[in-house]
């Protein structure tokens, strides 16, 4: 009983979410012992993110009970991954697909779509600048469109296609600036870069102890909190339950391509956080009973464990 009253305490405090960002703060500080201006923007960039997952909640009512969780669960989650901290390649692909699920989820039956929908491929091909996985993202995103959002219409497919080939026309222009360094140009377009690193041998020996820990730490909260909503599915509205079906598809992919493609760990356990945090944040607001205390206390020592053995036991190279 004592567990199942810290859990809701937890869930609906308003310092929870002040409690979160220091702790953040002082995660984002520890492992340098200072603040670099990379890190402070990372930071910076961190915390405007939090703002977004706390708006997306906000209006589209994901969790039924006054929470800031999905919040609290993307900055711990990010605070916990060194390489997410410095404003850079993860941070920034994660960034651009919590902005693209909001503009998407506000997609949800409406009748003139396409602004929001050139917005939400325009957000996926920034990121897909620094994690070429969003791209093939979009083929995805025009079946949420389809079937869960029912918001497609031709005007708002081919804004779709617009935004998803702006950000490459302008690294196209730019790369043809100096037409003697084009070739290197587009050579180091992500893209390119990530067709050279895909490797098919002995994926399952890639991943070092930390990464597995990590990587199996996160999955299995997912996992949890997938299962614990598929059982609950019905108490949500209609449109809750289409959103949550699009951050299970997500998260399951994200899953499957991280074990398939090691090689890119960084951003796509960046972009899992991103997708996996509201589910997380689901189960861990709307769960009841003893055992569901338990979990609760379980989960927070797990993400506890996952941010010592990531920021202060990676010099050891485990």
């Amino acid at each position: 009983m004592k567990q199942y009253k810290f859990q809701s305490k937890v869930a609906g405090s308003e310092l929870t979410l002040p409690i979160c960002i220091l702790v953040a703060i002082a995660l984002w500080w520890l492992p340098e012992g200072t603040f670099s201006l990379l890190n402070i923007l990372g930071l910076a960039l961190c915390l405007l993110m939090t703002y977004v997952i706390m708006g997306t909640n906000t209006q589209l009512h994901i969790i039924r009970i006054r929470t800031h969780l999905m919040a609290c669960v993307w900055l711990l989650l990010s605070a916990c991954f060194p390489f997410m901290q410095p404003i850079g390649e993860p941070l920034i692909a994660a960034s651009c697909l919590c902005i693209s699920y909001l503009l998407l989820f506000l997609c949800y039956q409406r009748l003139h779509p396409q602004a929001y929908v050139f917005h939400v491929f325009l957000m996926l091909s920034l990121g897909s600048l620094c994690a070429p996985v969003m791209l093939p993202m979009a083929v995805l995103f025009y079946l949420y469109l389809i079937i869960f959002l029912r918001s497609i219409t031709w005007k708002a497919f081919w804004a779709g296609i617009l935004g998803l080939t702006a950000p490459y026309w302008c690294y196209a222009v730019w790369c043809f600036i100096d037409p003697l360094q084009t070739s290197s140009s587009m050579a180091s377009l992500p893209i390119v870069l990530s067709l050279e690193e895909l490797s098919w041998k002995g994926f399952p020996l890639s991943f070092t102890f930390t990464e597995k820990v990590s990587a199996g730490g996160v999955a299995l909260l997912s996992i949890v909190s997938i299962i614990h909503y598929l059982s609950t599915r019905y108490d949500d509205k209609i449109r809750t339950r289409m959103i949550l079906y699009i951050y299970i598809m997500q998260t399951l992919m994200m899953m499957v391509y991280m074990v398939l493609q090691p090689a890119h760990y960084q951003t796509t356990m960046a972009l899992l956080v991103a997708s996996a945090s509201p589910l997380i944040a689901h189960y861990l607001a709307l769960s009841r009973g003893i055992l569901s205390g338990l979990l609760f206390i379980l989960s927070l020592l797990l993400v506890a464990a996952i941010g010592v053995l990531n920021l202060w036991m990676t010099s050891f190279s485990i």
